[in-house]
């Protein structure tokens, strides 16, 4: 059985780089944990404030697609809430790598590079 978010201990989060708010090179951040659940949304984490309980990261569900930033623990183990099918999992076999290299964000990592200036 898949090992479920809410079960990670303090120190499994601890495990994540420290939460910053430098995230001008988007695309570059490595991806440290996959999160998903059968409702096809997935998490990919790559930073945790343990203060604040903020990850920063990339998150994709099938109604608003993807979208990047700064999520709270709070609001991924919510999900679980709605039953089984919403249960964030942790992805045990994933390994480290940069967002841009991950199939599902390509495309919206070059969208966020290439966002015209519109001053």
């Amino acid at each position: 059985m898949a090992r479920k978010f809410c079960d990670l201990s303090s120190k499994d989060l601890a495990a994540l780089p420290a939460l910053t708010f430098d995230h001008s090179c988007i695309g570059q951040e490595v991806i440290f944990m996959h999160l998903y659940n059968n409702k096809g949304m997935n998490w990919y984490l790559a930073e945790y404030g343990p203060i604040s309980k903020r990850f920063f990261g990339f998150f994709e569900n099938k109604a608003d697609g993807l979208s990047s930033g700064q999520c709270r623990y709070e609001d991924i183990s919510s999900w679980g809430k709605k039953g089984p099918d919403w249960e964030p999992l942790v992805d045990e076999s994933w390994k480290p790598v940069a967002a841009r290299e991950i199939p599902i964000l390509v495309e919206y990592v070059k969208l966020m590079i290439l966002q015209p200036d519109l001053t």
